[in-house]
């Protein structure tokens, strides 16, 4: 090959092992947006607790006529223990109060971080460590500098505010 032809037209050096040519192509990244969440205030999250509470206390006295003992206790576990992951992180108190359950990077949670994250609920059938789980809980989400409860820190999860739809009129 002669020179003349290696050197092209604007009379630099090409190379033609391609490698360069891919490196100047592709364009250089966008740095990844990081996410800043809008913690949830404790009064929404007290009062999503209390409806989601009251959903739990129906299915467990309410639902007995109907459904049993047993299987009432069962379903208002179920409720309990994985009613973040419902509606891609919001239970129906969460979902009616427009708060919602996130990972620590914006990605809505699962039914198994929910489970995680609820973790602690599971001792609610046991009345007398009711009252103590929550108290734990609140005191936990007091003193925390994120107000993240111990289940968040277990779940690696936060509670935020959903982002608000304008409303056009």
């Amino acid at each position: 090959m002669t020179e003349e032809i290696k050197a092209g037209a604007s009379g630099s050096e090409v190379s033609w092992t391609g490698v360069e040519r891919r490196r100047a192509a592709s364009a250089p990244e966008a740095p990844a947006e990081t996410f800043l969440p809008v913690p949830a205030d404790w009064q929404h999250r007290g009062m999503a607790f209390l409806a989601d509470l009251l959903i739990y206390t129906g299915l467990l006295f309410g639902a007995r006529h109907f459904l049993g003992e047993i299987f009432s206790g069962f379903l208002a576990m179920v409720y309990i223990v994985f009613r973040d992951g419902l509606f891609c992180g919001q239970s129906i108190g969460k979902k009616i109060l427009g708060i919602r359950v996130v990972h620590m990077d914006g990605r809505p949670i699962s039914y198994v971080d929910s489970s995680f994250r609820n973790v602690l609920f599971i001792f609610y059938p046991i009345y007398a460590l009711t009252a103590a789980v929550i108290v734990i809980e609140a005191l936990a989400a007091y003193m925390h500098p994120e107000r993240r409860r111990l289940g968040d820190r277990i779940a690696k999860t936060c509670v935020v505010q959903k982002e608000r739809v304008p409303v056009l009129a």
